[in-house]
């Protein structure tokens, strides 16, 4: 048995219609967009520029980007309302959404950018299978953007973005249970707890701080015997040096299956989930290959191809392809039953419904880069040693790019300069994990709420921070 293929690209097979098969009595409209109430200057405060352009509560909107992120946006503003339409070039789930670790990553909330950063960089390419690839061509087309990261690894930069963080996670449950349960998915994701492995208790101890770190942040991270790990997870062998168990941790066990479900129940609804690739946002909506989608808002949720459109709205926070890799295990090839985070190796196991899946890496390369599975099968490599059954061979590959901030945390809110257009992207390594909590936010600014959150630390006008 193997893990489920990727939908082809050419092919209707997830909800949803391509939006040509709309066209046929001419462009695909909504109620035309009411003026605003002023344009904001760059240099304005986001909280100063939503109370002074107050969001109609309803509204038709057009949401780009049909992975996870999109779909809760769209989720959560048409519980509130608006009417809605999903948009994107691939299929329903097809992106990121379809093959990251599916880990509920609550415990994820320090940045990649910390003190020491340029040293650990080197290490990490020095070693032909470590999980860091940085394709030369793409790294100096990008030098700005790796400048920049490396300017967040300072002591006061990477402590304010790991309280942003940290605020942000410990509500990242609570947004996604309403969620679940309005779209009978609740066995599609598992508040399981997880185990974070080491090799030796050296390696722990020289972790110690972060979790020291997380600990006073309310993450709770508990280091466990061996043996007692090894009751919580039998598949563990002999040579684990060291484990911290952390309960408030999960796994999503079909994230195909999730973003399926979520996509149809915005159909049942009334929403829309249509096929075409976005070309450009205006005034009016969104232009695509295939024609117009007149809306009063638009949702940028399009991951790491965001960054495109988002700039001709005059936001340019810098944005990479950071691509990651997994292999699939088939069902029973290992007795693994929570998920797994294999710090030194930077390697996440998870079990979910069609096998084992092991997920890493973190790829500099153009998002639609010819894979080279050969380079990251050497980081998944061996890891049999702690985890039995992991040198089964794959039943299934897959690569895709994740959207990557030099701060490493998202882009929300409205776009400086076009309040009509809300901004939703560029989630790293957490966009299963905020999903939710993105969507919630995101019908918040809609509505003209409170979004619960800090919205200076992931305000797009943060750009002037990160040059």
């Amino acid at each position: 048995m193997s893990a489920p293929a990727r939908p082809p690209e050419g092919g209707a097979s997830s909800p949803g219609e391509d939006v040509a098969q709309r066209q046929e009595g001419g462009p695909v409209s909504a109620p035309a967009r009411p003026p605003e109430g002023g344009a904001s200057s760059p240099g304005e405060d986001v909280a100063q520029r939503q109370e002074a352009t107050p969001v109609r509560p309803r509204g038709s909107v057009v949401v780009l980007g049909a992975g996870l992120v999109g779909l809760a946006c769209a989720h959560a503003l048409q519980r509130d309302g608006f009417t809605v339409t999903v948009v994107d070039r691939g299929g329903v789930g097809e992106g990121a959404s379809f093959g990251n670790a599916a880990h509920i990553a609550i415990a994820s909330i320090i940045p990649q950018s910390t003190p020491g950063i340029i040293g650990q960089t080197i290490r990490l390419l020095k070693d032909p299978a470590g999980p860091l690839i940085v394709r030369p061509g793409y790294a100096a087309r990008h030098l700005p953007w790796f400048a920049r990261f490396v300017a967040q690894g300072t002591a006061e930069r990477a402590r304010a973005g790991t309280h942003a963080m940290a605020a942000m996670m410990a509500q990242a449950w609570d947004a996604w249970q309403p969620v679940l349960e309005d779209i009978g998915g609740g066995e599609l994701v598992r508040q399981s707890g997880a185990l974070h492995v080491f090799g030796s208790q050296a390696a722990l101890r020289a972790a110690q701080a972060a979790y020291d770190l997380r600990r006073s942040l309310g993450v709770t991270c508990t280091p466990v015997d061996l043996e007692q790990a090894r009751t919580m997870e039998p598949a563990l062998t002999e040579q684990v040096g060291a484990v911290v168990w952390i309960p408030g941790m999960g796994y999503v066990t079909d994230t195909l299956a999730l973003a399926r479900r979520l996509a149809e129940r915005i159909e049942s609804r009334g929403g829309r989930i249509l096929r075409a690739e976005a070309t450009g946002v205006d005034a009016r909506g969104v232009r695509t290959k295939e024609g117009r989608l007149d809306a009063d808002r638009v949702v940028l949720a399009a991951g790491a191809w965001s960054h495109r459109l988002a700039r001709g709205l005059g936001v340019d926070i810098p944005l990479v392809s950071e691509r990651g890799y997994h292999v699939m295990l088939a069902p029973g090839s290992s007795p693994l039953r929570m998920p797994v985070l294999m710090v030194e190796r930077k390697v996440a196991l998870t079990p979910m419904a069609a096998g084992i899946r092991m997920a890493s890496v973190a790829e500099f390369a153009a998002a639609d880069a010819r894979a080279d599975h050969a380079r990251a099968e050497r980081v998944f490599r061996g890891l049999e040693r702690f985890v039995q059954g992991l040198d089964a061979e794959p039943v299934s590959r897959w690569v895709g790019p994740r959207p990557s901030v030099p701060d490493s945390r998202p882009i929300l809110g409205q776009a400086p300069g076009a309040p009509h257009v809300l901004l939703a992207y560029g989630h790293g390594h957490l966009g299963v994990t905020l999903a939710a909590l993105t969507g919630r936010v995101i019908a918040d600014v809609a509505s003209g709420r409170d979004p619960g959150i800090d919205m200076r630390a992931v305000a797009p006008l943060r750009s002037a921070r990160l040059r």
